[in-house]
């Protein structure tokens, strides 16, 4: 029986998108939450 996973560019491909997808992701919802932080924060700054 032959069950080994052999590592081929479709697989490659498929691990890398997935990768850089979910760090992507990753970035933008910390960004967000940095940016509404920051609006939070320095807002009232303004009109103060």
């Amino acid at each position: 029986m032959d069950n080994e996973v052999r590592p081929t560019w479709r697989l490659a491909w498929g691990l890398w998108w997935r990768m850089f997808l979910i760090t992507l992701g990753i970035s933008v919802i910390i960004s967000v939450i940095l940016f509404a932080v920051g609006v939070t924060t320095f807002l009232p700054w303004l009109f103060w």
